[in-house]
């Protein structure tokens, strides 16, 4: 396949999707969460199911650190540099759609300037600026052909990564408030998510790419039982859930498997994200071009699995007959995205594809193409 920005659908449809994200950040300026369907009962909406999306997205980089400098999987060294800038990408893309979706979004500065350290949220933010900056000079290591540099952030990236993805999936499992999310599997879950979406990535991406055929056949192998290890999680996650018998989460989780946003779960994430790969994945030794469609299937499958995850748990009242008590148009239990927010999805997607479309044009050094002598990662 062509890497090239001679693909013009894939460069036009990237530019309709700036286009959307220029419109959903003048928005969060002007109107700040006054633009958004979000309200007191559900503060979470599509900026953080974006966020959390893109965040898992970011974790190939991660991913073939660990592969490569812990487990010697020495033939995905090629992947190292593509890695790398795909959770550069990643990483923006998150950071954007968290910040449209803050309204007072100046004030997440307070993390510098007013640091809580008993706040998961803190941490959250540390990590993400941390796997940010060692993203960036691990790309430039890689830019400037230094194995040595590049081995050295290698190696630092895996315990700052881990502990960004340990951290968002603990501040979900402190909230009792809501019981689809807290409990000790979450952050596990998520750890193990991020590993899956980051892999299934940069599988997608280096086949794309025409990378090393042999890297990519290889790594799907990798993403297939990190899919089945997800999937046990996810399972047991949500047996833990009915089986507590605790009514806020019960009625949850029977919102997620049969409320109007069902679709996204059954369709989107176990259907075609997890059932269609799970078969494929295996017929794919040696075929890297079906082994990337069904990676590709599985990022589609978790837009609705981040959905069905953040939506749901907020559709039941904190407090029984809470959402009687008030009758506002911000004092509302269901949720649609605003038009707003729909171009902030559209937005931070189109932002991804437009760098990952110009990638190899602009940094052909990370992804193997360009006049380097190493294959470090």
């Amino acid at each position: 396949m062509n890497t090239s920005v001679s693909k013009p659908s894939l460069l036009y449809l990237s530019l309709i999707g700036l286009a959307a994200l220029a419109y959903a950040v003048v928005d969060a300026f002007i109107h700040r969460a006054g633009g958004t369907n979000l309200g007191s009962y559900v503060p979470w909406g599509m900026g953080v199911v974006m966020y959390l999306l893109f965040v898992g997205f970011s974790a190939g980089g991660l991913l073939i650190s660990a592969l490569t400098q812990v487990f010697g999987f020495k033939d995905l060294k090629p992947l190292g540099g593509l890695a790398t800038y795909a959770a550069l990408v990643a990483e923006v893309c998150a950071g954007i759609a968290i910040a449209s979706d803050l309204g007072r979004f100046e004030r997440m500065f307070n993390f510098v300037f007013s640091p809580s350290l008993t706040s998961p949220m803190f941490w959250m933010f540390l990590f993400f600026t941390s796997v940010l900056i060692v993203s960036f000079l691990k790309a430039w290591a890689f830019a400037k052909m230094d194995d040595a540099v590049v081995s050295f952030w290698s190696w630092v990236s895996i315990p700052v990564g881990l502990c960004f993805y340990f951290t968002n999936g603990f501040f979900f499992s402190v909230l009792t408030g809501h019981g689809l999310w807290s409990g000790p599997v979450i952050p596990v879950m998520f750890v193990t998510a991020a590993l899956l979406c980051g892999g299934a990535l940069v599988c997608a991406l280096a086949w794309w790419s025409k990378a090393d055929r042999i890297a990519v056949t290889r790594l799907s192998r990798v993403v297939f039982w990190l899919m089945v290890l997800f999937a046990s999680l996810e399972g047991l996650w949500l047996w833990i859930g009915w089986q507590g018998g605790r009514a806020e989460t019960v009625a949850a989780l029977k919102n997620l498997a049969s409320g109007p946003g069902a679709w996204t779960f059954w369709g989107l994430h176990v259907v075609l994200g997890l059932a269609v790969p799970l078969l494929l994945l295996p017929q794919a030794k040696d075929n890297p071009g079906l082994a990337a469609w069904a990676c590709l299937l599985i990022l589609i499958g978790f837009a609705g699995a981040r959905w069905a995850f953040v939506v749901p748990a907020q559709s039941v009242a904190m407090l029984p007959g809470l959402e009687k008590a008030w009758q506002h148009p911000r004092l509302m239990l269901t949720y649609l995205p605003s038009l707003a927010e729909w171009s902030l999805a559209a937005g931070v997607s189109g932002l991804a594809l437009f760098g990952f479309v110009m990638g190899p044009k602009v940094f052909p050094s990370l992804y193997g193409s360009g006049p380097q002598t190493h294959q470090a990662s």
